[in-house]
């Protein structure tokens, strides 16, 4: 039987032996793929290949915690975005609670964003199908109070968390319990921080390793942060894991020197903490000083958008003179993430995993480590894509 995979208004068949989806990489081995696009259709295997790469289209690292939104950006009246390719609805119950579904009613297609939240339920703006925060449908006024509610009749839920005034979407298969959302410890307690709000028209993996590479300074920020014409890098000395990256790095004025060893650079890094970190799928810290850094969280719109929540953390506990060192870093932060755009605007491909032409060198280490990371979790991702079960097609007969 043909497996019944999500996919926005495509309808056709697929011979597999190999099917090459999403760059070269092979998804389902297989008889026959038939691609098709279901509304309402409730799937096995997590909405087979979890929670619905097949309606974004957006090959991203799965089983992680993705930042999607700021906190205050999200209240009662449902919140229309487009988040991981997907269009999204957000909104919360009475007890502030946040709710993410799939922005489309499973009845005719209308944007659930447009209509309200009634009794801790997201009414349809079309009909008034209304859903609970699980996504399933709890009343059809057109069938009444005792009228059955047509099998299938659901919208994708997602699950999240709220923490660090950030919400976060889970992008994996459900399960009993999650892990906890990647951050940095250092900054949970005493500081204080203003957000500016960025959108870059790249893909989100050139987004990090720009924040990731530490040679362009004196090119691309000669004029601001990067002046004094350091162009040298010692190094830099980084260690990686599955959780993240941490970068110890100096940049000096290329005078003939010969840099230190990766030893040396090792042993100086002991008790000291990074310049950079960089935690997966998307956060990433600078450390400007013991009372001061920048954090980003890296949010993927859709593959040729990234946004960026960018954040001073500082300990001024005045609010007023807080406030005005919020704007006029701020504005400071935002002119310097321009002069990275011009740049990084320009770079192809878009998605850095399929830059098979990169010649990397020694200074790149960072961003090294970020390509085998991330593509280490995508082929995870894909094994599991792989061994997800056929699914049956949706019930001819229609509704029961």
């Amino acid at each position: 039987m043909a497996a019944i995979v999500a996919l926005h208004g495509i309808d056709d068949k697929v011979e597999a032996g190999k099917i090459r989806l999403f760059r070269n990489k092979t998804l389902i081995p297989g008889k026959q793929v038939k691609l098709a696009f279901l509304a309402g259709q409730r799937y096995k295997k997590a909405d087979l290949f979890s929670p619905a790469r097949f309606m974004s289209m957006m090959r991203m690292p799965e089983d992680q915690w993705y930042p999607v939104l700021e906190s205050r950006e999200v209240r009662r009246k449902p919140l229309a975005v487009e988040r991981l390719g997907q269009s999204l609805v957000f909104w919360r119950t009475a007890d502030g609670q946040p709710n993410a579904n799939r922005d489309r009613c499973p009845h005719l297609g209308a944007a659930l964003s447009g209509g309200k939240v009634c009794a801790n339920r997201l009414v349809c703006p079309f009909h008034g199908f209304e859903f609970d925060a699980e996504g399933q449908c709890c009343h059809i006024p057109a069938v009444g109070r005792q009228g059955k509610i047509p099998k299938g009749m659901a919208v994708k839920s997602f699950p999240l968390r709220e923490a660090h005034g950030l919400i976060w979407l889970w992008w994996g298969e459900s399960r009993e319990a999650y892990p906890d959302v990647p951050f940095f410890p250092q900054l949970e307690t005493g500081w204080r921080y203003g957000t500016v709000v960025v959108d870059w028209p790249v893909h989100y993996t050139r987004a990090i390793e720009n924040q990731l590479d530490v040679a362009h300074l004196a090119f691309v920020h000669r004029t601001t942060i990067g002046s004094g014409g350091r162009s040298l890098v010692e190094g830099p000395y980084v260690e990686a894991d599955e959780k993240g990256i941490r970068v110890w790095v100096t940049n000096a004025r290329d005078a003939g020197q010969t840099p230190r060893s990766q030893s040396e650079l090792a042993k100086a890094a002991v008790d000291k903490e990074p310049g950079l970190s960089f935690l997966f799928p998307g956060v990433w810290l600078l450390n400007i000083s013991p009372r001061l850094k920048n954090f980003i969280a890296f949010v993927p719109i859709n593959d040729q958008k990234t946004r960026y929540y960018l954040r001073v953390y500082h300990r001024i506990h005045n609010p007023a003179l807080a406030k005005i060192f919020e704007v006029l870093m701020g504005l400071s932060n935002r002119f310097i993430l321009s002069q990275d755009e011009r740049v990084v605007v320009t770079q192809t491909p878009m998605d850095s995993a399929d830059a098979q032409e990169d010649r990397l060198i020694g200074a790149d280490r960072a961003i090294i480590q970020f390509r085998r990371l991330h593509a280490r979790m995508l082929e995870r991702s894909d094994s599991v894509t792989e061994a997800a079960e056929p699914i049956p097609s949706a019930d001819p007969d229609g509704p029961h």
